[in-house]
């Protein structure tokens, strides 16, 4: 693999009152079927994006990437200081395939609550993979196989499991001291398209499911969604969030088709008791037409009221109304959550701000306060070219939130408009003009909370790239006064210079922009070096560099793959070159015998070997 350097581009956004600047800037570094870094190249395909202020106990922060590319599996990237991440983890690939087009998301949690983390992420026809950490503080072990899979057999009300989710939540919404994973299913038939609320039966371990098991506190298909009156469109989002602010908290079910929201009450320990039908406001349609919160939405207490609201951006069809906009569900003071209508609804709408152009949609979805101004944002993500914006804003400028003259909105970075799939040069006697064809690619599941990734005191937002062209075409054409037509003269390819699939937006203080870059590291950095001499009789140096410092062990082995001799046992070593000799003994103290042995240098989840030979 290859060392990349995250290339740090600076822009100064004048809002009238923040500055940002694009703190990291990941390109990944060939094309597709280049033999070149197959992971860093791999990671073109990011669709999700999770961060974690600490998975495995060591104070670090961690960002968990979601990755096409081989078939299906998530990056576990570490932050080692304030100028780099590195590689610390990688999910097996499924042994039935994987991928088509998963994992989508992402999620940290703790569903068998012994107190240890878990990634959960959604692959295909695979199901619900749950990885749990191993408890040593550092690890970063997640093991070699899921800990446990939520699938028909580890639960029988789930059917239908190809297919793909684009948003979970975990919490614990009864209140019963158990996490529940919430989470949809988009699969065939239409019976397949579920809710789903699960709870863990058991504990589960690194690499070993236990007599561990799972429960499905609730689950309804789009069938029964056309009980309430949401036209049984597909399953998409599910949202906690603590509507009255009393009790417990409530749920919100998105679906796609109107983008029709019903809330759900939890009155007890399991037990979720659907929108009133009497009142036949059981469920609301938020648009007129096909639209729907595409990678799902959020829950945030804007207000600071106690009383949360869930905010949905829009994924518009032709004819909307909502272009460009985020629907807000919340309950004022009196209101029952038993129903919904448009009492509960008010629009964030930035096409009419002037911050977005007609025909953008929104994305995703983050809150922070990114200018430290102690005014609460909203952060929502669009496509970026000529017109568009890759992320808005909109900040709470306090009052009754649903008076839109209480909110300001910015563009809070409008993206590159450099970037094109296609420059075409035309000359007509001489005279030439150039035609560019702006790639309109965009950040999809952004991941913003007050987020500050690498601990410097300032604010980040997470944009994985999703459509990015991996080329552009030149084209030259001149026009045939003989045909009156455009003639084809030159074509070529170049690889886009900025084939981005991850950038780090940081809020800056300050009226000038400070030079920062930040550096990916992978297991490639880490070089074991051949030992010398070679062959050798009776000792000799072993050398290896450390891209940053961490914890290591070098031990030799036989070729039967036995352990002869620990020469560094899971100890800090610094950054740097460094030299160990062996002097051909044993652990016992012993000379070894002629032959070949195995030096293996291990940090943390990855290994690098070299054979030696001695010779007597």
């Amino acid at each position: 693999m290859k060392k990349i350097t995250l290339i740090t581009l600076f822009i100064l956004v004048t809002l009238g009152y923040s500055q940002i600047r694009l703190s990291t800037t990941y390109s990944y570094p060939t094309v597709p079927g280049s033999s070149l870094d197959s992971l860093l190249n791999g990671l073109k395909s990011i669709r999700g994006c999770w961060f974690d202020p600490d998975l495995d106990g060591d104070g670090k922060s961690e960002i968990l990437l979601t990755n096409y590319f081989f078939r299906g599996v998530v990056h576990v990237f570490e932050t080692v200081g304030n100028d780099s991440i590195q590689l610390v983890w990688t999910s097996p690939i499924a042994p039935s395939g994987g991928g088509a087009s998963t994992p989508r998301y992402v999620i940290t949690g703790d569903l068998d609550n012994d107190g240890r983390k878990e990634i959960i992420y959604q692959s295909n026809g695979n199901g619900v993979f749950i990885f749990e950490w191993d408890g040593v503080p550092g690890s970063n072990n997640f093991g070699t196989i899921p800990s446990q899979v939520i699938n028909s057999t580890t639960l029988p009300a789930m059917t239908g499991l190809a297919g793909n989710t684009e948003y979970m939540e975990v919490g614990d919404p009864d209140q019963d001291g158990q996490q529940e994973l919430l989470f949809f299913y988009n699969s065939t038939p239409n019976a397949n398209d579920r809710f789903y609320i699960i709870s863990a039966i058991g504990n589960w371990n690194t690499n070993d499911p236990g007599f561990s098991g799972f429960v499905a506190e609730y689950s309804k298909s789009r069938i029964d969604l056309a009980k309430w009156d949401m036209d049984g469109g597909t399953p998409y989002s599910m949202h906690i969030a603590n509507f009255d602010g009393t009790g417990r908290p409530e749920l919100l079910f998105q679906a796609w088709n109107f983008k029709a929201v019903t809330p759900l009450r939890i009155t007890g320990p399991d037990t979720y008791v659907e929108a009133d039908t009497v009142t036949l406001k059981q469920s609301l349609k938020l648009t007129n037409t096909d639209d729907v919160a595409l990678f799902g939405g959020g829950t945030f207490d804007i207000d600071k009221d106690g009383r949360e609201e869930v905010y949905l951006p829009n994924y518009h069809s032709v004819g909307s109304n909502f272009i460009g906009t985020i629907h807000v569900i919340h309950y004022p003071v009196g209101t029952s959550t038993s129903i919904i209508d448009t009492n509960n609804v008010f629009v964030l709408r930035f096409v009419e701000a002037g911050v977005l152009d007609p025909g953008h949609v929104t994305f995703g979805f983050g809150y922070g306060d990114i200018d430290k101004d102690g005014k609460p944002n909203i952060y929502t993500s669009s496509t970026y070219g000529l017109t568009g914006c890759n992320l808005l804003t909109a900040e709470f400028q306090g009052g009754d939130k649903t008076n839109p003259a209480n909110w300001e909105f910015s563009k809070l970075y409008p993206g590159d408009p450099t970037i094109y799939t296609q420059r075409l040069i035309r000359d007509s006697l001489g005279i030439i003009d150039t035609v560019y064809t702006i790639d309109n690619s965009f950040a999809s599941k952004i991941f913003a909370r007050y987020t500050d990734f690498d601990k410097d005191g300032f604010e980040d937002i997470l944009l994985p790239y999703q459509a990015l062209s991996d080329s552009a075409i030149h084209v030259k054409r001149q026009w045939s006064a003989l045909t009156s037509t455009w003639v084809t003269v030159d074509s070529f390819k170049i690889a886009n210079p900025k084939r981005w699939s991850f950038r780090i937006v940081e809020g800056t203080i300050g009226s000038s922009v400070e030079s920062k870059e930040l550096t990916i590291i992978t297991p490639d950095d880490y070089k074991l070096y051949q030992n010398y001499p070679n062959p050798f009789n009776p000792s000799t140096q072993i050398s290896f560099y450390l891209p940053v410092e961490n914890k290591i062990s070098l031990k030799i082995f036989n070729h039967l793959g036995q352990e002869v001799r620990t020469l560094i046992d899971d100890q800090f070593y610094g950054r740097g070159t460094h030299s160990i000799e062996w002097d051909g003994k044993n652990n016992a103290g012993k000379l070894v015998s002629s032959g070949t042995y195995i030096a293996q240098l291990r940090f943390g989840n990855f290994t690098k070997e070299i054979k030696m030979l001695l010779l007597k």
